[in-house]
């Protein structure tokens, strides 16, 4: 048998499907590391994020800021030569604006024996007559001889 001649093209594409499992697992990863090993891998290896992320009402904590550049540090070992540098800095942006909600979801505490703030409610039909007669005839249509 002789092994069919690879195209050039599919050499550097990814799948969806697996760019989609090596992206749960990157964050994964990331989950799974301690706080201090995250933030000396960090400072090791990438700059700080932009200045125009971090102005303003944007500012992250420390351990948030740490987070994010862990988190951009997995994309970048695994897809930082097929990003170029305008992709980089969105994923640099996106990333630090993402990091906000994440710590005030986190800030919520919740317990195991906390109900949901939404029940499902069933009502009867607004529609549906109330009376025994007309129920009886709304129910069951007149039959035709």
């Amino acid at each position: 048998m002789q092994n069919d001649p690879v195209n050039p093209k599919q050499i550097n594409q990814i799948s969806r499907r697996a760019f989609a499992r090596r992206a749960a697992l990157a964050a994964a990863g990331a989950a799974v590391l301690p706080a201090s090993a995250l933030a000396s891998a960090a400072e090791k290896s990438l700059p700080p994020v932009e200045a125009p992320a971090q102005t303003g009402a944007s500012k992250l904590s420390p351990a948030s800021q740490a987070e994010v550049d862990a988190r951009l540090e997995v994309i970048f070992n695994k897809y930082g030569s097929r990003l170029n540098d305008t992709q980089k800095s969105d994923l640099r942006r996106l990333a630090a604006e993402g990091q906000k909600p994440l710590d005030s979801i986190r800030a919520y505490s919740i317990g195991n024996s906390d109900q949901p703030v939404t029940v499902l409610k069933l009502y009867p039909e607004a529609s549906a007559p109330q009376s025994g007669e007309n129920s009886k005839s709304a129910a069951s249509p007149a039959k035709k001889d």
